[in-house]
């Protein structure tokens, strides 16, 4: 991976993550919230941790799963908590598997938590292009 294609994935978290906080932002009464957060956790997910990729294979790192993108990124200091990101992990193919309303439910609470975590890799990952990479 090009440090080009490493900006572009982070500049489309970025707007993922925009998107995210947008509906998190609706008040919770509002009718379809929750499977619209679902929606935008599941695309936040999926760019975080492939943005997250395209950035440890500029350091050389081979990470072909999640769990093992979110656990070099421990070890390096891009992320701060590797547990909510395996928590992530975890709810994300819950999500992406089946549909259960009261599940489905919980997660879009949990997101709230979960916004901090990947808007803070956001800002981190931008940091590390600007500063070692750029």
């Amino acid at each position: 991976m090009t440090t080009d294609k490493a900006k572009l994935r982070v500049d489309e978290l970025h707007n993922t993550v925009s998107r995210l906080k947008e509906i998190l932002d609706v008040p919770r009464n509002h009718t379809g919230r929750v499977d619209a957060i679902i929606q935008r956790f599941e695309f936040c997910y999926e760019l975080s941790w492939k943005s997250l990729r395209a950035i440890l294979e500029l350091y050389g790192h081979e990470t072909p799963s999640p769990r093992q993108a979110f656990k070099k990124a421990f070890v390096m200091n891009l992320i701060d908590d590797e547990n909510i990101w395996l928590k992530m992990l975890e709810d994300r193919n819950l999500t992406s598997h089946t549909y259960k309303e009261k599940e489905a439910a919980e997660i879009s609470e949990r997101v709230y938590d979960y916004y901090e975590s990947i808007k803070k890799l956001y800002e981190t990952l931008s940091e590390t292009i600007e500063k070692d990479l750029g």
